[in-house]
């Protein structure tokens, strides 16, 4: 009889579940009480989820969890929670005794990662432990339309180009007003030669009398000017 009644108080031990509890704190992103009724975690595991919605204490109590690894998810509408790994396991309250109890442990994890790489851990205790379950941040449906904004206007090229040239146009009259008379001379003289300015004219000049048949048969100004000096030439030594 001693050994039935200790082989059920030891099945009885085993068989025993943890109790938890997910509590969001009040934060300065987050008021617990402004949330959805629609609030609810999970504790995911090889079976069936088990399910928990929020209550007045701002907790979400689930019982009777059985020994195993969980992924805590809260599902919020209105902001998005930091997902948990919950393991929960029996040890011997005593070494040597036989008597077991509930050791349930937490940590940070991160969706789509190896279930093995975990966090900062949030949570450890016995039967009834009571975790934080953190706030990311808000949960954004829809893209806010961009309003008018001086400076990204400024910021475009062509707005940047168009303001240079109106800059060159307007201040180099008063450049030239206020440069000293040698100075002055000298940029008229370079005018004058053809330094400056007269590039652009003798290219523009270049390219209207640019005649593109002569170009694609190989006849070039200079070669059929070399072609009648060498022909003249040739002329003066026969006579």
């Amino acid at each position: 009889m001693k050994t039935s009644f200790a082989a059920l108080a030891s099945f009885a031990t085993l068989t025993s579940a943890a109790r938890l509890l997910l509590q969001i704190p009040n934060t300065a992103l987050v008021n617990p009480a402004t949330l959805p009724s629609t609030t609810h975690a999970t504790l995911q595991s090889s079976g069936p989820p088990l399910d928990a919605y929020l209550t007045r204490s701002n907790t979400f109590n689930f019982n009777n969890i059985s020994v195993g690894s969980y992924l805590a998810t809260i599902h919020c509408r209105d902001y998005a929670f930091e997902p948990l790994r919950i393991d929960v396991a029996l040890e011997e309250a005593v070494e040597g005794s036989g008597e077991m109890k509930e050791v349930i442990k937490a940590w940070q994890t991160f969706l789509g990662n190896e279930w093995d790489n975990k966090g900062e851990i949030r949570g450890e205790g016995g039967n009834g432990l009571v975790i934080e379950a953190r706030p990311v941040g808000p949960k954004y449906f829809y893209q806010e339309r961009q309003g008018f904004s001086p400076l990204s206007f400024l910021k475009n090229p062509m707005i940047i180009m168009a303001v240079v040239s109106m800059g060159l146009i307007f201040g180099m009259p008063k450049l030239m007003e206020n440069m000293d008379p040698e100075m002055k001379e000298e940029f008229e003289e370079m005018q004058k030669n053809g330094v400056l300015g007269s590039g652009t004219t003798n290219t523009a000049q270049q390219l209207q009398n640019f005649d593109l048949a002569s170009w694609m048969a190989g006849k070039t100004d200079s070669g059929s000017a070399s072609a009648t000096t060498q022909s003249s030439a040739g002329q003066a030594k026969k006579r």
